[in-house]
This record gives C-alpha cells, sequence and structure tokens, in this order.
C-alpha cells in the first residue's frame, strides 16, 4: 500500500467520472486487476460509482483482451439495462471471464426478485 498509487487511483477515478478518459479509465482497470487491495478497493467504488462510463470502458477492454473476471463481477452493482446486456454478450464467450458473467447474471435476476418483492 503506498499513498502514491492510491493518489494516483483517486486521481483517475475523479478524471474517469468526469470526462470518461479511457486513459483514467484503464488506470482504474489495472489498478482494480492489481494486488494492493487498498487500489484495488479504490478502483472499484470510482468504476462503480462511473455507472454507464464505466460500460463502455469494459466493454472496450472486452475487445481488448483485458478484460478480467474481477471486473465483470463489478457489473451487477453497475446495473441497469446496459449492464445485463453486456453481461449477455461476454457470456457468451469462452473462459473464466465468460463464468463470471453467467455468475454474474444469475446475481442480477436473484436482485430482481428482491426488488419485485
Amino acid at each position: 500500500m503506498s499513498l502514491g498509487g492510491s493518489l494516483k487511483v483517486i486521481g483517475a477515478g475523479v478524471i474517469f467520472r468526469t470526462t470518461g478518459a479511457d486513459g483514467a479509465g484503464y488506470t482504474l482497470l489495472d489498478a482494480f486487476s492489481g494486488d494492493d487491495e487498498q487500489e484495488k478497493t479504490l478502483a472499484g467504488i470510482s468504476i462503480v460509482k462511473a455507472g454507464e462510463k464505466s460500460l463502455d470502458l469494459i466493454e472496450k477492454a472486452r475487445v481488448s483482451g483485458r478484460l478480467t473476471p474481477a471486473v465483470v463481477r463489478l457489473l451487477p452493482d453497475i446495473g441497469g439495462g446496459r449492464a445485463r446486456a453486456l453481461l449477455s454478450r461476454i457470456s457468451a464467450d469462452d473462459g473464466p471471464v465468460a463464468d463470471a458473467a453467467m455468475e454474474s447474471l444469475d446475481l442480477l435476476d436473484e436482485i430482481e426478485t428482491f426488488e419485485d418483492d
């Protein structure tokens, strides 16, 4: 855990949430996939708080092969129809990322069941 690393992630989060800049978004994705728990937590919060902007970034990461199962598991927290559609597309792929997407779709189904009650 380093103060400089955390500040970098916080700064990237502010920039990404306000401008949607891809460079800042990829900094968040890298931090979320890294080993530092504090940076991972800060990055995850920023990715979820960015909402719709994050969906575009996650789709680009999918196309470029940079998508990880951990990032896929953030999609239910972002929520919405676009997140569900993205999860459906990802689940059609192969491997651990697709498995994470299927698990996330199941989670969204459970969340919607509780919301309907």
